[in-house]
């Protein structure tokens, strides 16, 4: 964690009402998300476009920052209500958008063919006809769309798999030459590529691009039956560390590679779309709440933090651990024999009334008292949004930038 995030930290939990009233909190480092963007902005290649996953983080604040970048197209969503989000956000132009996900409900997707976004990502046969139907009642000649395939690759070393195996995204690789030629032949439907997102929280770029080259080898094949094929939409898929060991997805030999690859399929004509979530937001965001009580039990030590997986429900939910620092705030003891933590391993728990409410587990800590900040690096993805935050009604954790 750096410097200026811990002064951050303190400064608001001796200064600022609100959170002394309120101990737990998510702060987002506007300057890290700009930092990220850039760094794909600067190796990507020309014919790659760069949208951003706000199902990630859908912050108002986080959001207008991201679309204040001239690198970024647009907004990835996956419901109408982050479409009105985005909106609210300052997305200008509907154009800018693309939905993506399965289960598009008929309201969705009637307002979706009315907002005239850039592409659908058609997920299934059933999709395709109620576009189409509902194009036919709008008056609206064609909708572009985006064909969703499970290729049947699955792509190792991810933190979660949406391919090569049976999942409801997507049409299966094996039925998509009989499932394209009846969405082919729909009136108001216009193909205009696959999207093909296997896997996510891939730090090792030969992961993604050997999968690449699988993609590309099909969409090669595809051509032949289905006619020219002008973009293809890799979802998202770069990583971020959640660990202390500084590993970092190395987009520069990823852009490098992949050059070598649209060179060796010749796709140069082709865009490549890129859905970044995770790696543009995650590691600028810190849960932080404040220890209410150092317990110990049995021969183990329990921090107890004002807030836990009703907070940040991620670590708990994915079996992995984010890295944990303790900024220490010097507060008095309440009295003699008060429990600390001194170089021990220990678990940090908060208030619910359940044992699996953990925020971190079997965690060496070097010191903490009572009073101090418990820091969850890596929460700006994934975290605020995906929680529990009304499960047993405590204070909502505040959401603060650092501009």
């Amino acid at each position: 964690m750096n410097r200026k995030v811990e002064e951050y930290i303190k400064s608001i939990f001796t200064q600022n009402r609100e959170v002394m009233s309120n101990p737990t909190c998510y702060i987002y480092d506007l300057e890290e998300i700009s930092a990220r963007i850039n760094e794909v902005d600067k190796t990507k290649l020309s014919n790659v476009t760069l949208y951003y996953a706000m199902k990630a983080n859908p912050n108002k604040e986080v959001l207008r920052q991201v679309l204040s970048h001239s690198g970024i197209a647009g907004v990835e969503i996956a419901s109408i209500g982050e479409l009105n989000i985005a909106r609210n956000a300052g997305l200008e132009d509907d154009y800018k958008a693309i939905f993506t996900g399965p289960g598009k409900t008929p309201i969705e997707l009637r307002e979706a063919v009315r907002s005239k976004i850039r592409f659908i990502n058609v997920e299934s046969v059933v999709e395709a006809i109620r576009i189409n139907n509902i194009a036919e009642d709008e008056g609206i000649e064609k909708v572009n769309v985006l064909l969703r395939v499970n290729i049947d690759y699955f792509l190792d070393g991810a933190s979660e798999y949406m391919a090569g195996m049976s999942t409801k995204m997507g049409i299966d690789q094996s039925k998509f030459y009989e499932d394209y030629e009846i969405i082919s032949s729909l009136s108001h439907i216009n193909v205009c590529g696959f999207h093909v997102f296997a896997a996510d929280g891939v730090l090792d770029c030969n992961i993604l691009l050997k999968y690449t080259d699988f993609v590309f080898k099909f969409v090669k094949e595809a051509e032949k039956v289905v006619g020219k094929i002008d973009v293809v939409d890799f979802g998202g898929g770069f990583g971020i560390d959640y660990t202390k060991s500084g590993r970092h997805f190395d987009t520069k030999a990823y852009f490098d590679d992949l050059e070598k690859l649209i060179h060796k399929y010749s796709f140069e004509t082709k865009e490549f779309i890129l859905e970044l979530g995770k790696f543009i937001v995650g590691s600028a965001g810190y849960y932080v709440t404040r220890i209410v009580d150092i317990k110990d039990c049995k021969g183990m030590k329990h921090i107890v933090t004002a807030g836990g997986v009703n907070h940040m429900r991620l670590p708990i939910a994915t079996d992995r651990k984010h890295p944990v620092y303790i900024v220490e705030m010097g507060i008095a003891k309440l009295y003699e024999k008060q429990v600390e933590v001194s170089n021990e391993t220990v678990d940090i728990e908060g208030p619910l009334c359940m044992t699996e409410d953990k925020i971190s587990w079997d965690e060496y800590i070097e010191r903490a008292n009572i009073g101090d900040i418990v820091v969850l690096t890596q929460s700006g993805a994934y975290c605020y949004s995906a929680s529990t935050l009304w499960f047993l009604s405590h204070q909502l954790p505040l959401e603060l930038v650092i501009n």
